[in-house]
């Protein structure tokens, strides 16, 4: 069978194809081998491998993939923060909730300590059990506003100096450059 002819425009699209993939039937990206792209579209096997050596295709879909890849954790975790904002939003309604039981139940108490002269007042045990109720809520609002004691020492214990930041940062660009300027087999 006869190959299509290799125009300008059908090489952009197979160029495309091998860089950043294509959907497939079931929505899902796949990254074929040169040697897919030269039956999916019909064309020369040594005039496709020519071309993507010449111009590097290799590197520019790894630079892609790269690139693909740190948008998605980007997006991972700007979800997941967003998320953690859902959740201490929700742990402080519940604290203030809780905080407002008990409030209720003391008014309410001494409302009743009030009108009757007879009422000795909530026992011990129930004084105790508000007193805990409080401090679970406290505990819980705080940690929501990201107060907690125990948040600030987990904070100071990993914690990295700039220093080191900035030689971590220079080793991962030192890594891209040298993976960019790598032979890599084309596939």
């Amino acid at each position: 069978m006869a190959s299509v002819k290799f125009t300008q425009a059908l090489k952009e699209r197979i160029k495309r194809e091998f860089i950043e993939g294509y959907l497939d039937d079931e929505d899902k990206r796949e990254y074929p081998t040169l040697d897919a792209l030269v039956k999916r579209h019909n064309v020369a096997r040594n005039t496709l491998y020519r071309n993507a050596k010449k111009e590097d295709w290799q590197s520019q879909k790894n630079r892609f993939q790269t690139k693909l890849e740190q948008k998605v954790e980007t997006g991972r975790m700007e979800q997941l923060a967003d998320e953690a904002k859902r959740l201490d939003r929700n742990c402080l309604q519940i604290a203030q909730a809780m905080l407002g039981r008990v409030a209720k139940k003391m008014t309410e108490d001494a409302q009743r300590e009030q009108q009757d002269q007879n009422y000795g007042g909530m026992t011990a045990a129930e004084l105790r059990e508000l007193s805990h109720v409080t401090q679970n809520a406290q505990k819980i609002g705080k940690l929501a506003l990201g107060e907690a004691q125990e948040i600030s020492k987990v904070a100071a214990d990993v914690s990295a100096p700039e220093s080191y930041i900035n030689v971590i940062r220079e080793l991962e660009q030192l890594a891209r450059q040298k993976a960019s300027y790598g032979k890599h087999t084309i596939q």
